[in-house]
């Protein structure tokens, strides 16, 4: 019995030391979990003119999506692209912070692939991280480094400060911007927003986790013109094909907002929206003026040339640039000439908005 109690004492330091041990990852099945829950996300200027490819990852199954904000910011229209070939076209963008470039965006789909936020707390240097992006438009493209350090922004030429970044090795290119950083167990850490030289830099997901609860739901334009450049047509721009199907008068119709910008000093955009309220059919438009780009539908840009009298006005849609509709007027004033270049403004939209009276 002596000699058994003692083999038992004599085994506990080796139980220990397994128990202690860190597990070895499955890394084939951290990325595969890892490319499920990654997405494409293309951005673009209007009629299909793609800007930009980033890297989005779904953290929420009902549709909620992290990455990079400048990414998103002002961009005309936006698309979401699955691993499993699922697009989406209409995207909202549910919260945002500036300081750590990272968006909340949501798409309408229920029972998605999701990853699990995960903690900073227990990560030490020389950790193994994992990350699937879209780097250099090659998509779901996996990597693995290790964590170089966790330090202050400050720290980081060019990233701002007053919050941390997780520095680390996996390569990072363009595209990659807005991707996932997994640890051991396939967690989510980190939100990827860019490199510098060798190093590359996620902010922690505690910082961001919350961004889709601050309220916001601000829809998108609408991405469904928008195609990877090996998918768009050789014989035909894809912005000349969004461009052929748009009807300018139902566009007139359809918008619900406003974004006015003057290019000159002696007419301000107060004093237009002033004019335009006093117009008495303006409110039977439905139009609400807005103070931010990024929400509006149309534009109107107001002018007056150096060296004369002429202010101007153009209305433009955001999505497809098509020109809706233009006037002048000459007026020594700005003020007085807001009058003129609103009625005209008003009348441009009652044609498509407000339904003639029937004919007795």
């Amino acid at each position: 019995m002596k000699n058994i109690i003692a083999s038992v004492f004599a085994a506990l330091p080796l139980l220990a030391a397994a128990q202690q041990a860190p597990t070895v990852p499955d890394v084939n099945a951290i990325f595969e979990h890892t490319k499920a829950a990654t997405v494409i996300i293309l951005a673009g200027a209007g009629a299909g003119r793609l800007n930009s490819i980033a890297t989005g990852i779904i953290i929420s199954k009902d549709g909620i999506i992290l990455t990079a904000l400048h990414a998103v910011k002002g961009a005309a229209e936006v698309q979401v692209r699955m691993a499993n070939g699922d697009v989406f076209d209409r995207v909202q963008l549910l919260g945002s912070d500036e300081r750590r470039d990272v968006a909340a965006l949501k798409i309408s789909a229920g029972a998605l692939p999701a990853l699990t936020a995960g903690s900073t707390v227990s990560l030490a240097q020389g950790d193994p991280v994992y990350s699937v992006t879209n780097a250099d438009g090659l998509a779901w493209s996996a990597t693995e480094g290790i964590l170089s350090a966790i330090r202050p922004a400050d720290e980081v030429p060019g990233a701002g400060s007053g919050f941390r970044l997780l520095q680390f090795t996996a390569p990072v290119a363009p595209g990659a911007s807005g991707g996932a950083l997994v640890d051991r167990t396939g967690a989510l850490i980190g939100i990827i927003t860019g490199g510098k030289g060798k190093a590359a830099f996620a902010v922690p997901i505690e910082n961001v986790i919350g961004l889709p609860d601050s309220g916001s739901h601000i829809a998108l334009g609408s991405g469904g013109a928008l195609q990877l450049p090996a998918q768009q047509a050789a014989e035909i721009p894809q912005s000349s094909a969004a461009i052929s199907g748009s009807d300018p008068k139902q566009i007139l119709k359809t918008a619900k907002t406003i974004y006015i910008h003057s290019k000159t000093s002696f007419l301000t955009v107060d004093t237009l929206d002033r004019a335009l309220a006093q117009q008495k059919d303006w409110e039977k438009l439905g139009l609400t003026i807005v103070g931010d780009p990024s929400v509006a539908d149309l534009f109107i840009e107001i002018d007056r040339p150096l060296f004369t009298y002429v202010h101007t006005f153009v209305i433009s849609d955001k999505k497809t640039t098509i020109v809706l509709g233009a006037g002048k007027v000459t007026a020594f004033d700005g003020t007085i000439a807001s009058g003129g270049l609103a009625k005209d403004i008003v009348k441009i939209f009652a044609a498509a908005r407000i339904p003639e009276p029937p004919k007795k």
